[in-house]
């Protein structure tokens, strides 16, 4: 009887061992389950992965002013130390940060998978940074004297509000750039699509281009957009919102507000 129950529990040891370590198959239609990565994705990294801040996780995921929840995460760079390293200016630094993003997402929808190897994100790193220093933009900046930002986060689940003012003559008078602090650029454009407002000449500033580090490079208490940086100093920048709703503090800069 001893032996029994000794073979018995020593069964469910090995049972439980077994199981536990038991890869099960990744829930694909729950983005934001648990996944493991494979064996052959760890390599010896050149050291890109210093760059990347830890990944937020969902549940922290979101936007306080803008009311929203992300439903993309992003790569968040250190932009200290790209800008230390990298010899780049904040505008450079926040332009490879987007650029990344945005090939990081396009890689993943060509291949239908949630998550890409180490290697791969560290060989687009690399290619991003290159085209950023020969002046390659992802978010091109008007050559329009006047820009106007126009802030659609209030407006994404219902946009006749935001239809009622861009027919407005006065803002007709600047060239409209559409910001959101809720979607990645490639949401950001089938959003675009999806309401009619494709193939209008309206530029795109997405929450990519956010960041907790400051221009002297130094780590803050809150996301930052410097607009003078990003549009140049010599812009006159007009930033749209609804009088219902604060201006979000993330917007920095030399700009006017006009309330709709």
């Amino acid at each position: 009887m001893q032996i029994l129950k000794y073979l018995i529990l020593v069964f469910s040891v090995l049972s439980g061992l077994f199981f536990g370590c038991t890869r099960l198959p990744n829930d694909e239609s729950n983005p934001h389950s648990l996944q493991r990565r494979k064996v052959e994705e760890y390599f010896v990294s050149s050291g890109v992965v210093r760059y990347f801040l830890p990944e937020i996780p969902y549940w922290a995921n979101f936007s306080e002013s803008a009311g929203c929840r992300r439903e993309e995460s992003i790569k968040y760079l250190d932009l200290k130390m790209v800008r230390g390293s990298l010899s780049l200016t904040y505008e450079e630094a926040i332009q490879l940060q987007l650029m990344l993003n945005n090939m990081i997402f396009d890689l993943k929808e060509e291949k239908h998978i949630s998550h890409i190897p180490f290697k791969e994100e560290e060989g687009l790193f690399f290619k991003a940074s290159d085209r950023i220093q020969a002046g390659i933009r992802t978010f091109r900046v008007p050559k329009f004297k006047r820009v106007h930002l126009i802030w659609i986060d209030p407006y994404l689940k219902n946009v006749t509000g935001l239809k009622e003012l861009m027919q407005k003559s006065s803002v007709g008078l600047g060239h409209p750039v559409f910001v959101s602090l809720c979607l990645t650029r490639s949401h950001l454009d089938n959003w675009m699509k999806t309401n009619d407002f494709a193939n209008k000449n309206i530029r795109l500033l997405s929450y990519e281009m956010l960041s907790p580090y400051d221009l002297e490079g130094e780590l803050k208490t809150k996301y930052h957009i410097f607009v003078d940086e990003i549009f140049g100093k010599d812009k006159s920048t007009f930033f749209y919102g609804p009088k219902d709703r604060p201006v979000p503090q993330v917007f920095e800069g030399n700009f006017k507000i006009i309330r709709y």
